[in-house]
Order: structure tokens, then C-alpha cells, then sequence
């Protein structure tokens, strides 16, 4: 029965396929991002291929958010069916269109409010969208699936207007007050509005299509495209470039290598859905190459894959010898995406080695002051360096860096630490995983990165090597971190660290941004420190 349902289902889509010149429906970046944490749109149907992933995922929608917008396009002439339904009482869907007539010939947005009526409990939300060439005709179903959550995340706090006088308002009001609460006003709703029609043109590595299970032509030809282009296994030197110029695909395309030529060994680190092996990479000339290789299992979901990706490639055409650099991708349809990174000299992951420097008692692993200065100084090489090229780091932790045998420091990009180092990364109610601990207060409280909040988050990095990578504000609740921060509270100062590195540690968590030093500022006062420990040691 399911089978003959399945071939059913295929037949009508091919059939609208043949049909219609172009039919589109997507959530737009605005709500990916704030439901996922992710700039960029989740296709449900793409130039009349369906995203049967995206289908299939029932999307989690906190309790703060109670409207989505969802963009679609036919360009001929469709008739659509709308059924909203919700399986409780708790929310009660609407939309701001009809629930019948013709899908718009240009992008346009409808609205699905998901306002709650109760405090208490969770809703699945079903949209049923059917299409058809016309009224008679056989329909093509799009079936959209979205949880609202209706529990009280903060029960303490007085009631807002929004809540005491939501079931008062008409219906277009509450729309137009929900956006108010997104911070639109109505010259910006408007402005908003006049981007749409623009944002199929925009950047295609903010499209959520990738790479997995997505049957679209276009992506099918990239990925084609990608096996057979003649790029080398090598970086490129792109001095003076900023990373973001590229776009994901044009990236993908110059790194991309062969699957057959990469062999994993031993698994470095594993996590619920990611891993790092230890590998080999073996070029068109036949040489090996000893090699990182971060990967997902087959538990990830296209959204994890696409994550791995975006900051796998954040750092792509930066070239200096504290950064690690990516050197290749493998990305075929139906198998996980490869990320692969040069392992010359037998790295491992600095949170790891600090770790056991803590609990081994060989002398060997023993770290003396000037050690820890030393690979001061090459991290602070590294920042300055992405610095310059505007580049913001945004979560510089131990668990980001490598160290070899010689304490050679490499700042890598923070793809899969999240799944790797989970203790380290905290959810505030805002379905993102930050690493709070190490975050700035202006970033905490209001999402503000800059060179000043890398600068925090260095201080923080000094703390772990000085303690040998102990857990930063361990006894202090994530939720509470930006109180405890206000309230002038920071790390104390560490076991046989010297008053003056706990003083640069100090200065990095000034409360006011402007206040705190740069890595100039940084490098000539530990290089001076060095000089003296030399004289002294």
C-alpha cells in the first residue's frame, strides 16, 4: 500500500513537473535563522523538485516566535488548496491569504501566526498545501510540518501586553504587532518586502537545498561539475582576500578531490553525528599526504551537513602558519561530505593535550611557564593575522586549536565543535548552541561580534592553558552568565599563574568593548614578558 501511495505521489509530481514552467516554496533566511541559527532558506520545492527532506522534517518552533513567512512563485498558472490544521487546542494557526486561488506569478510572502492560547504544551501544526493545473484536475500535495511550542520559558516574569492582549486584536493587527516585536517597523516591513523580490538572486551558498537527498537538477550538475573539475589538492594563496567573497559552491568546486584517493584510518575525536579521522591523501602523482578528515554519520541531517560546510569553509583562503587551512572537499551525492586538513606533523587537539597534560604524570607532558607563553604569542600571531584580513573568529576556545610535539599552535575553524565538545556550548531557549562561557557580555546579550569580543574569548583561551584546559564559570548556570558578568564577576585567577598574565586576562574582559586591549597591544607586552622570563629562567 505504501509503495503504490509512493508511486502515486512521484506520478503527480512528475506531472506538475511537466506542467509548470517554475513552482517554488521556501522558508526565508529571516525565520531559518531564527528558528536553526542559519542565514539562509529551506526549499520545500525548487523549480518543481521536492525537498523531501525538507518535507519530511518537522520544524521546532520556540515559543517567542509566532509568526512564519513562507515565499512561493509558479511561473504559470497554479490553482492551490491551503488546510491548516493543528492536532491540539493549544494553538490556533491562521494565515493571511485565502485558502484557495492561484499561486502569485511573482515571489511573494503569506504568513502562518501560530499564536498560543495556552502556556502549558506543544502543538504539531500541519499545512496542507494541494496543487493543481486547475480546479478539475488532480492535485500534487505538499504536506509541511511545524511543532509550536507554547511553554512558558520564563514563568516569573510579568505577563507581557503581547500575551494579556493578544486574543483582543484583530486579526491583521496581531500581525502587524508580531512583527513589531521582530523589531520591524513598517518603513523596514516595507523595505523587507522590496528584498524579496531580489532574493532568489542572492548568494547560493545561503540556500539550504544542499547536498543531501535534495533531487534537483541543478544541484545534480554542481555536484557532476565538482567530481570533474581539475582542481589540485593544494591551497590556494589568496593574500589580502577575505574568505566570504566566495560563495559555498564556488569554494566546493576549487577544493574538490576525488573520494577514492582519501582513506580514513583511526577515528581522533567522535561525537553524536560528527567525526574526525586521522588519514591519507594520495595525489594525481602518487604521493601520500598525511591528512584530517571531518565528517558526519548517517545520523546527520541535511542542516548538520550544511553547518559542517559553512564553517568548514569560513576560514578558506586565509594563509599563515598559525592557521590550519582546508585543503580539500569531497562531496558526492548519497555518501557524507569530506573536509580535509593537512597533518604534517602529527596535531592534535589542544583542549585534548591540555587535558592530559593534567592527568598524566609523565614529566614530558609538564608544561613550564614559558611554554605556555610561547604558544601565547603564536595564537595572538594567528588572531592578528585574521584580524587584518576581517576576519572574526567568534569562538577562539582550546578546543579550536592544534598543538604537534614542538607546541606548535594552529587555530582551526569551529566546525563539528559543537557535536565534539557538547559540555562546552549551551542553548539559552534560542534553539542555538553558543559556547556562553566563553562568549563577551555584548555578545551574550545582544549578538554583537567584533574584534573586542575574539579579544574576550582570548582571555578566556589563556585561562584554559594556564589551568590546563579546566571548565570555565563550571558552577555558574548558562542562564545566569550575563547577570554574574554584569555584576563585575569573572574567572579567578589560576594556581601559580603570575599576577601579570592574570592581568592581561583581566584587561581582555572589560566590560566596555573599547576598553579592552587589541592583539597588537597583546603581542608587545607578552613578547616583552617572554624577554624577561628569558633573562630570569
Amino acid at each position: 500500500m505504501v509503495s503504490k501511495m509512493k508511486i502515486y505521489f512521484i506520478l503527480s509530481l512528475l506531472l506538475a513537473v511537466v506542467k509548470c514552467g517554475q513552482f517554488d516554496l521556501f522558508l526565508d533566511s529571516g525565520d531559518v535563522e531564527s528558528l536553526m541559527g542559519l542565514a539562509a532558506r529551506l526549499y520545500y520545492v525548487r523549480n518543481n523538485q521536492l525537498n523531501v527532506n525538507a518535507i519530511q522534517y518537522t520544524c521546532e518552533v520556540p515559543s517567542f516566535i509566532n509568526t512564519l513567512n513562507l515565499t512561493w512563485i509558479s511561473k504559470s498558472t497554479l490553482f492551490y488548496k491551503i488546510v491548516v490544521q493543528s492536532d491540539r487546542d493549544v494553538v490556533v494557526p491562521k494565515l493571511n491569504i485565502l485558502t484557495e486561488g492561484t499561486v502569485p506569478d511573482t515571489y511573494s510572502t503569506f504568513t502562518l501566526l501560530l499564536p498560543c492560547v495556552l502556556k502549558s504544551k506543544s502543538a504539531n501544526i500541519k499545512v496542507l498545501i494541494k496543487i493543481s493545473e486547475n480546479w478539475l484536475s488532480d492535485s500534487t500535495d505538499i504536506s509541511l510540518t511545524f511543532k509550536k511550542h507554547c511553554v512558558d520559558e520564563h514563568p516569573n516574569e510579568t505577563t507581557t501586553t503581547t500575551e494579556m492582549d493578544e486574543t483582543l486584536l484583530p486579526y491583521y493587527e496581531q500581525a502587524f504587532f508580531y512583527h513589531m516585536i521582530a523589531g520591524a517597523s513598517t518603513l523596514i516591513a516595507f523595505a523587507v518586502i522590496c528584498c524579496l523580490t531580489s532574493a532568489y538572486h542572492r548568494d547560493n551558498a545561503r540556500d539550504l537545498m544542499i547536498i543531501k537527498g535534495f533531487q534537483n537538477n541543478e544541484v545534480n550538475m554542481f555536484l557532476k561539475s565538482a567530481l570533474n573539475s581539475s582542481s589540485k589538492f593544494n591551497q590556494k594563496s589568496l593574500p589580502g582576500s577575505k574568505t566570504n567573497v566566495k560563495d559555498l559552491h564556488e569554494c566546493i568546486v576549487e577544493l574538490s578531490v576525488q573520494r577514492h584517493r582519501v582513506r580514513l584510518q583511526n577515528i581522533e575525536l567522535e561525537g553524536t553525528f560528527g567525526r574526525v579521522y586521522k588519514g591519507s591523501y594520495t595525489d594525481t602523482n602518487g604521493k601520500d599526504e598525511d591528512i584530517f578528515v571531518k565528517t558526519v554519520t548517517d545520523q546527520a541531517s541535511a542542516i548538520q551537513i550544511s553547518v559542517l560546510l559553512h564553517e568548514g569553509l569560513s576560514m578558506y583562503g586565509l594563509n599563515h602558519k598559525n592557521i590550519l587551512m582546508i585543503q580539500g572537499v569531497c562531496v558526492e551525492q548519497h555518501v557524507e561530505p569530506f573536509l580535509l586538513y593537512p597533518n604534517n606533523c602529527n596535531n592534535k587537539n589542544l583542549k585534548k593535550f591540555l587535558q592530559t597534560c593534567k592527568t598524566t604524570e609523565n614529566l614530558s607532558c609538564t608544561l613550564t611557564t614559558r611554554e605556555i607563553i610561547d604558544m601565547t604569542l603564536q595564537i595572538i600571531n594567528g588572531m592578528q593575522y585574521l584580524h587584518k584580513n576581517r576576519h572574526l573568529h567568534k569562538d577562539i576556545a582550546a578546543r579550536n586549536c592544534l598543538v604537534n610535539q614542538e607546541l606548535k599552535i594552529l587555530i582551526a575553524d569551529n566546525a563539528l565543535s559543537r557535536d565534539l565538545f557538547p559540555g562546552d556550548y549551551h542553548c539559552l531557549g534560542d534553539n542555538k548552541n553558543r559556547p556562553i562561557k566563553w562568549m563577551s557580555i555584548e555578545s551574550l546579550e545582544h549578538k554583537k561580534f567584533s574584534t573586542a569580543s575574539d579579544i574576550w574569548s582570548f582571555g578566556v583561551l589563556l585561562w584554559e592553558l594556564l589551568t590546563l584546559c579546566q571548565q570555565p564559570y563550571a558552577d555558574i548556570d548558562p542562564f545566569e552568565m550575563s547577570a554574574y558578568l554584569q555584576d563585575g564577576f569573572r574567572l579567578n585567577q589560576p594556581v601559580n599563574c603570575p599576577d601579570e598574565l592574570f592581568t592581561v586576562m583581566a584587561c581582555c574582559w572589560a566590560l566596555a568593548p573599547n576598553e579592552r586591549p587589541t592583539f597588537s597591544q597583546l603581542f608587545v607586552f607578552m613578547n616583552e614578558f617572554n624577554n624577561q622570563l628569558v633573562k630570569f629562567v
